[in-house]
């Protein structure tokens, strides 16, 4: 029978923080030009170095079930 590890590395709880804050991040931040290709964004927004969501109209941050699913 095989046996399960049940150590964990010193840096997990923190690895796992930065996993989930990465996942908030990119959901919320990626909203507003969610599904656009390369050329869409380049086009219509250019080089994105700031929030755009007031541009585009859009609150920055809404329910969503992106998130909701990974709690």
């Amino acid at each position: 029978m095989a046996t399960i590890n049940t150590t964990f590395p010193a840096d997990y709880v923190e690895r796992v923080y930065a996993g989930v804050l990465g996942k908030i991040i990119g959901v919320y931040l990626g909203r507003p030009i969610e599904g656009w290709t390369y050329d869409e964004i380049s086009a219509q927004v250019g080089e994105v170095d700031h929030y755009i969501n007031e541009m585009r109209d859009m609150p920055l941050v809404v329910t969503d079930d992106d998130i909701s699913g990974t709690f």
